[in-house]
């Protein structure tokens, strides 16, 4: 409702922004985190410009540093010194360091120990003010990676990733960060589960989060997130044959906008309560963005690949997993933007940037 207050966590992160925008332009007031005080600052001014009431009103607005949320009591602070706060949206993902120390404490320590940590103050320090927490996860807490190409084998809103701990660190990195954020969202249950408070639990699946940037000055090279940099690759010499664009596998996909929304609907919809959303657009594949910028830009011919567009469906239909979301999408009422529309919108950004 307009005037209550949300605490954001991550509120620098790609999705977390388009979050934030949703929320002002609902009325909301917003008290974000983040590691850096430059974060906070941009995000101040950028938001500012956007919504000048900002300026009249600090408290549409507001931020506060969490440096680590992997820390213990990391978000003790923020939540007693803000006792006014309604709603809780955790996006903050554990920053990785890049380093040599044990799988462990780099991806699951930290991922499990943020969401512990933002539940644990809730309930020590805002046990009867909060009503509604929405934790973001993934769709690789969702992914059955010995699936991932069967065709009978559907992942939805009930679906859980097997991989234990065990088989991740045998498997390296990528299967870690997929087990971690598996038990993350597990932890967040199993907190609600245990403790039984009174704020209700909605947890968010995006799979790979396409989309603008809130604010073109983040499509610098750089500062882009791994799903967007996906579509800046393909605008560069770093795919400059026909063959190379393969490196990018068949899968899911949704817009960053979306994915921002249904964490609000989360809010603001009854039946989102208690409940994991898989915010899905489609199948996604390399060919298939391909074929949208040649379709859509004509001043990029030769320029960048080709490809076999005919060969398209019949590869996608092949590859990749699997899915069905009608549960979310019953339960949200809004349909997902298509991925035409998704990549356009990106390519277009990206382009005025260029020029």
């Amino acid at each position: 409702m307009p005037g209550e207050r949300v605490l954001l966590t991550g509120a620098s992160g790609f999705i977390a922004q388009h979050i934030t925008d949703v929320l002002l332009s609902k009325g909301y007031r917003v008290l974000g985190t983040t590691r850096r005080q430059e974060q906070a600052d941009q995000l101040t001014r950028q938001f500012t410009e956007e919504y000048p009431k900002i300026a009249e009103d600090k408290s549409l607005l507001q931020f506060h540093l969490v440096p680590d949320i992997g820390t213990d009591n990391a978000f003790d602070e923020v939540l007693k010194q803000n006792p006014d706060i309604d709603f809780v949206l955790h996006t903050a993902s554990p920053f990785y360091f890049g380093d040599d120390r044990p799988l462990k404490e780099v991806y699951l320590n930290p991922a499990v120990g943020g969401t512990e940590n933002i539940l644990n103050a809730i309930q020590k320090y805002a046990p009867d003010n909060i009503k509604k927490v929405v934790v973001t996860s993934s769709f690789a807490s969702v992914v059955n990676m010995d699936k991932f190409k069967d065709k009978r084998f559907i992942h939805n809103e009930d679906t859980w990733n097997p991989l234990t701990w065990e088989e991740a660190e045998k498997d390296g990195e990528a299967s870690a960060y997929r087990a971690s954020k598996k038990y993350a969202e597990l932890a967040a249950w199993d907190f609600v589960k245990k403790e039984s408070p009174k704020f209700s639990l909605t947890t968010i699946l995006p799979p790979f989060v396409f989309g603008p940037q809130k604010f073109s000055s983040s499509v610098a090279k750089g500062t882009l997130n791994t799903s967007a940099e996906i579509v800046h690759k393909f605008l560069s010499t770093e795919y400059p044959s026909d063959d190379k664009f393969f490196d990018v596998p068949t899968h899911l996909s949704v817009d960053v906008r979306d994915v921002a929304l249904y964490h609000v609907l989360a809010l603001e919809i009854d039946a989102l309560a208690n409940k994991r959303l898989f915010t899905v657009q489609s199948k996604f594949s390399g060919q298939r963005i391909l074929n949208i910028l040649n379709e859509n830009f004509p001043e990029l011919k030769g320029t960048i690949a080709v490809g076999q567009p005919e060969k398209t469906a019949q590869n996608e239909a092949a590859n990749g997993p699997e899915y069905n979301n009608s549960l979310t999408v019953a339960l949200g009422g809004v349909e997902f933007r298509s991925l035409k529309t998704t990549i356009i919108d990106s390519v277009k950004q990206i382009l005025e940037f260029a020029n």
